[in-house]
């Protein structure tokens, strides 16, 4: 306690507000992105219930809503309340858990990826630097597509897959989400890494997600082992913008190697995605 006064004995009370409001923000945006209120219509409480339940000033509260209404995320009507209005996707990077793959494929029905090329090539040497066992210039398969949603562009994806997994696949069978894909063509997955990064949309993306030039995206890399601990596949994309990042757990090889798991969200009411574009409950 005492070290926390000596933290704010400097602040001025205004500033202090303006923090105590940030934090609220930061509140009430996770409360909107996990359903909280979907129960009500998406009807926040009032500020008087917001005061309480959070012990924040009349100010503070305000000035919260007032952020989370300059996001787009909620809108504010005199008489009618405040509602949140904005619904986002929720994109799950983590691989399917062994024995789960028939639940997999039935939340990922509403997938429908657009292929925009598919053709093998020799691995460029920042690929065949992933891939195990995979020397430059060796084949693999390189498949770009877009992860459409309910018929909504939300990512630009492409996979270099492995030699000897890709020789399994058909363009035919890629219908849903990727993982699905790759089950489907007998291809074993026992985790995955990922990285985002923000960025700006580029002339090349923003025709391809739906957005301006110049709009946030998330430029995406990531890694998918074998039950051995292998990386049998490279991915490089962008997704859109309105992206939640969610943590993932630590899953383990066959040998007992720990490989690094990850959940990346686009997420919030009412809908929301879920492996790699498969509907999340």
């Amino acid at each position: 306690m005492e070290s926390c006064a000596r933290e704010t004995a400097g602040v001025p009370d205004q500033r202090r507000g303006t923090v105590h409001a940030r934090r609220l923000r930061d509140l009430l945006r996770l409360a909107i992105l996990d359903g909280q209120f979907a129960a009500v219509a998406g009807r926040l409480p009032s500020e008087a219930e917001l005061m309480a339940e959070y012990r924040a000033s009349r100010t503070a509260v305000r000035r919260a809503l007032a952020l989370l209404a300059g996001e787009g995320l909620i809108d504010r009507r005199r008489g009618l309340g405040t509602t949140w209005t904005t619904a986002y996707a929720v994109v799950d990077l983590s691989v399917p858990e062994p024995g789960d793959a028939g639940n997999h494929r039935s939340l990922a029905e509403r997938i429908a990826p657009h292929v925009l090329h598919w053709g093998w090539l020799p691995a460029p040497r920042a690929v065949a630097r992933r891939l195990d066992g995979v020397r430059e210039g060796e084949p693999c398969l390189a498949i770009e597509y877009l992860l459409v949603v309910h018929g909504e562009a939300v990512a630009v994806i492409t996979n270099y897959i492995r030699e000897r997994e890709a020789a399994h696949l058909e363009h035919s069978d890629f219908r849903t989400d990727f993982y699905s894909f790759l089950l489907d063509g007998g291809v074993s997955m026992g985790g995955q890494g990922s990285t985002l990064q923000p960025r700006l949309a580029d002339e090349a993306i923003a025709p391809l997600l739906g957005v301006d030039v110049g709009s946030p995206v998330m430029a995406f890399e990531q890694v998918i082992r074998d039950g051995t601990g292998q990386v049998i596949d490279v991915a490089l994309g962008t997704f859109r913008g309105d992206v939640r990042l969610r943590g993932g757990s630590e899953r383990r090889t066959e040998g007992g190697a720990p490989t690094q798991s990850m959940r990346a969200a686009m997420s919030g009411p009412p809908s929301s995605i879920g492996s790699l574009g498969s509907p999340m409950r």
